[in-house]
């Protein structure tokens, strides 16, 4: 952004903008400006939408502002849920723009970037299905389009990516920003201009080729792959590098980046992510279909209620501050409103919401002469003017940034908080000296202070970043049992087994594997450019001291949990002190059991455990009440079921009842009503916590611990 467009982004929030009223600044692109906005209407009509406003710079631009008519023109026609909505297109005193609707939620890669910060490692999987089941929704409504005369209007996106896909407080999902979509009525010549964002389109969108649904269903593979693994799939250092990776279409096997995935969703994603057209799904109801099948074979939880309460908890600070903010504009529109002319609409702007092909409707040449008011009306106005006068001249506290990059796409840190990806503008920065730090993979870090007064609250910084010319390999270290410190040439590495660490030089390294009861492992590794060098360590238990007993268990079924007092058994076998023990065995659908051990000083003990099978009735409770597990007694189901939302700070394998539910937060899990037992589990701290909870029948019980009390 220039420095004219960041003067005149200096505006004073809330403010008029023809019947609508602008509450804050959402965010600025090469094109156009996004704003929250109110719309207001009689008998107390109320409603949040989003305004986007072209750039003054480009509203002489006859082509962009076709283009901003043509987005409206697909969107208006396209009405579904995993669509947002446009209600309008006009133009204000010279500013063109689109109103369309407010999805009160985040996109993908806010999300990611939240879950980060939280510390949530994984992506749940659950959620990644439910994300593309309503993008596939989505776009197969777009590709299905036809006009009012019921001819095809053949759309696709064209830039379905993180960025355009939002998810809602409510765990509804929602596809945005048709703005370079392509319909039957574009120019056919239009798929040779390289539109979209380059790690998330498909090779025939790369190579310039004409393109059809399909390339929005590759890119939708490109999301899932990304959110399954957790790794990025074809963006790499520089663009050019980014595009030949896409035209390629060399996808690697999900599964090998995330053994836990489902067979049948690595075999989801490397049908949408073929390289070749006809090997691809044929449209988006075809992948739809196969996700839902997933969903029913593997009995997965897939539900809104789920998706918008795990959101909920992701973005529980944010949603209270955005209360707050929304409450306070809310306030000053009512001033707003207050002063504005009964006829507001031919005073500030008209409706082009019937807009033509051929162009636009001629603006009134002149607002009509206001009405004369009434002496007491305006008297009873002067406190709130006063007060509108007092918030536009009150001492500024605040400033902004815009912050761009080449190339594009670093993340950006503020005084030690992650703030997005360049190109940025940040808005509500206190004045005062800040520190910016850009980072981008496979170039050098860039740090720089700046400094924001009431004299310059507004600055642009546009720094080129430099590549780091050593190419890097990458290091994956499993280990049985798992949860060893890893250290590489000397530096322990933050997290424990299993863990992958990058950015390491290519050539020979040190790796030191240990863990406390087992041997310590060494040996070299030889590191290749640009590759991942894959090793799994299986660990030796160390002699035991006079001081040392030790307990191996084998447990029946495959999957039961077991613990030892109150540390639970990984690896098959513990080491604690000499003494007297409990050996406590769980497993779903088992009968719990607890069992006193005796372990001698220096001595090794070997049990093997099978647990009783429930008895269970044609409507599926077990007979002769629950077993136990952890000490603590469950009660049979004495009505409908219930769901437990649990969460932990900091994160932890979550098992209820010996059934391992997954890493925190887990929302709305049905679980029968009675009593249940929570095992929460950190390998990184080696902490376990086993806390009891109570399901109320058709409730949601909700819990939160700490694991550092």
């Amino acid at each position: 952004m220039s420095e004219a467009e960041l003067e005149e982004s200096e505006e004073q929030f809330p403010k008029r903008f023809g019947k609508y009223t602008l509450l804050r600044r959402l965010a600025v692109g090469g094109m156009a400006e996004l704003f929250l906005a109110l719309q207001r209407s009689v008998a107390g009509f109320e409603k949040l939408i989003v305004v986007k406003r072209i750039l003054p710079r480009l509203a002489n631009d006859e082509a962009f502002v076709e283009m901003l008519l043509q987005e409206a023109r697909i969107a208006a026609t396209l009405t579904h849920p995993n669509i947002a909505q446009v209600y309008d297109i006009g133009v204000v005193q010279g500013d063109y723009y689109i109103a369309m609707e407010h999805v009160h939620g985040e996109d993908l890669r806010s999300i990611i970037r939240q879950m980060r910060h939280s510390e949530v490692r994984s992506f749940p999987i659950e959620h990644s299905i439910a994300i593309a089941l309503g993008c596939c929704k989505g776009l197969a409504h777009a590709h299905d389009g036809r006009d009012l005369d019921g001819n095809p209007l053949e759309i696709v996106h064209r830039d379905v990516s993180p960025q355009n896909v939002l998810v809602t407080f409510t765990g509804e999902v929602k596809l945005v920003d048709f703005g370079i979509a392509k319909a039957a009525t574009s120019n056919p010549d239009d798929h040779k201009k390289l539109k979209g964002k380059l790690a998330y389109m498909s090779p025939e969108q790369a190579r310039r080729e004409p393109l059809d649904g399909r390339s929005d269903v590759f890119a939708l593979g490109i999301i899932l792959f990304e959110l399954s693994t957790g790794k990025r799939l074809f963006r790499s250092k520089t663009e050019e590098e980014t595009l030949e990776r896409v035209k390629s279409g060399d996808v690697p096997d999900p599964k090998s980046l995330n053994p836990n995935m489902p067979d049948a969703l690595a075999a989801i994603i490397g049908k949408a992510l073929k390289s070749d057209v006809a090997d691809r799904y044929e449209n988006a109801r075809a992948m739809q279909a196969d996700l839902e099948e997933l969903i029913r074979q593997e009995q997965l939880v897939v539900s809104a209620l789920s998706l918008g309460e795990w959101m909920k908890t992701l973005f529980a600070e944010k949603l209270d501050e955005q209360k707050r903010m929304l409450q306070e504009g809310r306030q000053l529109a009512e001033v707003l409103a207050a002063q504005a002319p009964a006829d507001e609409d031919s005073l500030y702007g008209h409706s082009l919401s019937g807009v033509s092909h051929s162009g636009l409707s001629t603006p009134p040449s002149s607002p009509p002469d206001e009405k004369r008011r009434t002496f007491w009306p305006v008297l009873l106005l002067l406190p709130l003017i006063a007060f509108a006068f007092w918030w536009t001249q009150r001492p500024r506290t605040q400033g902004n940034l815009s912050v761009q990059s080449a190339p594009p796409g670093a993340s950006v840190t503020i005084d030690g908080e992650s703030r997005g990806e360049t190109p940025l503008d940040i808005d509500g920065l206190a004045l005062g000296p800040h520190r910016l730090v850009l980072s981008l993979e496979g170039y050098e870090p860039f740090e720089e202070e700046f400094s924001l007064s009431e004299t310059a609250p507004s600055l642009a910084m546009r720094p080129n970043l430099r590549a780091i010319e050593e190419e890097n390999g990458a290091l994956q270290v499993r280990t049985t049992p798992p949860g060893a410190q890893l250290i590489v040439d000397g530096q322990v590495h933050s997290a424990l087994s299993p863990s992958t660490i990058g950015g390491l030089s290519t050539g020979e390294h040190h790796l030191i594997v240990q863990l406390d009861g087992y041997q310590r492992h060494e040996e070299s590794v030889a590191l290749t450019a640009n590759a991942l060098e894959e090793i799994s360590v299986e660990l030796e238990l160390s002699p035991l001291r006079e001081d040392q007993a030790e307990l191996a268990v084998t447990l029946e079924p495959e999957g039961a949990e077991a613990s030892l007092d109150e540390q639970v058994i990984t690896g098959g076998s513990i080491r604690t002190t000499p003494g007297r023990h409990v050996l406590r065995v769980a497993a779903e659908g088992h009968r719990s059991v607890e069992i006193p051990v005796d372990l001698g000083a220096g001595e090794r003990e070997t049990l093997t455990v099978r647990l009783e099978t429930l008895i269970r009735t044609g409507g599926g409770s077990p007979m002769g009440g629950m077993g136990s597990m952890g000490g603590m007694s469950s009660m049979g189901s004495s009505g409908p079921p219930g769901a437990l939302t649990f969460d932990a700070r900091p994160w932890c394998i979550v098992s209820v009842d010996g059934r391992r539910l997954g890493q925190t937060p887990i929302v709305n899990v049905p679980l029968s009503s009675g009593s249940h037992t929570v095992s929460c589990a950190n390998p990184e701290l080696n902490v376990t916590r086993r806390v009891n909870i109570t399901v109320r029948p058709g409730e949601t019980t909700r819990r939160r611990i700490s694991l550092a009390e």
